[in-house]
């Protein structure tokens, strides 16, 4: 009878930028003390420039009111503009993702093309046509789109997001990567952690520093976790990285 026999694939080469986790030994700790804990964060952590424009352009409406005896809504269309504005960038910033030098070609495509319209003098017509639009919205508008978005963006950046998480540990990782699901654990030996390209505008403008996390098992058949939208993910890859740097030692 013959039998086939399975070659192993070679496992492609970490990125150089990659953290890798050793097999290592520790003293005795108090439990939790050696462990980090990281949230991947939904989309809707980037609409916080939409609830705070909410709120600040009801409180200039009311302002407006008040010094113009009972006016519900601006003299002006430009609040309108901006809102809608800013808007359609978060809409499309939140939901369409452009990494590494893709978003810098986007970005300096833009640039290049307002510079194009000023040489041109085509500014003039595009800001006459943009006053004619009469976009007004009044306070309670306002309001009433800004306090159950920023309420939904609160509970869900504080309880949604934090259902599914990766603990890193020594010895071993726990993760959770969908909401209901178990808890898994698996070995931290040869695991490799790397931060994936960044948009640009999503990850440094709407995110202030946020990232996708990228952690590749060490076993043949273990699973690659993969983490979007982490805060601070910097700080949270030094971490990493200190924490192995004081529990690594060499194995003769």
């Amino acid at each position: 009878m013959k039998t086939d026999v399975m070659t192993p694939s070679t496992p492609p080469a970490p990125p150089p930028t990659a953290v890798t986790v050793y097999n290592v030994l520790r003293p005795a700790t108090k439990a939790g003390a050696a462990q980090i804990v990281i949230y991947g964060h939904s989309s809707l952590l980037y609409w916080w420039p939409v609830w705070l424009l909410c709120f600040i352009l009801a409180g200039a409406t009311y302002a407006e009111r008040d010094r113009s005896g009972g006016v519900t809504v601006t003299d002006t269309n430009l609040p309108g503009l901006v809102f809608v504005m800013t808007l359609l960038a978060v809409v499309m910033s939140s939901t369409v993702l452009l990494r590494g030098m893709v978003s810098v070609v986007v970005i300096m495509g833009l640039i290049t093309a307002g510079i194009a319209l000023a040489w041109l003098g085509w500014w003039g017509n595009i800001l006459t046509f943009l006053d004619g639009l009469e976009i007004r919205i009044n306070a309670l508008g306002y309001l009433c789109i800004g306090i159950p978005l920023f309420v939904g963006w609160v509970v869900v950046l504080c309880v949604y997001d934090r259902m599914h998480y990766v603990i890193f540990d020594h010895s071993q990782i726990r993760y959770v990567l969908e909401v209901g699901d178990g808890e898994t654990v698996m070995p931290a030996e040869g695991t490799v952690v790397e931060k994936k390209r960044s948009d640009a505008f999503r990850h440094w403008v709407l995110g202030l520093g946020t990232g996708d996390l990228m952690i590749h098992s060490g076993g043949p058949n273990s699973p690659t976790i993969q983490l979007r939208n982490v805060l601070r993910i910097h700080r949270k890859l030094a971490v990493i990285d200190q924490m192995l740097r004081e529990k690594a030692v060499t194995v003769a």
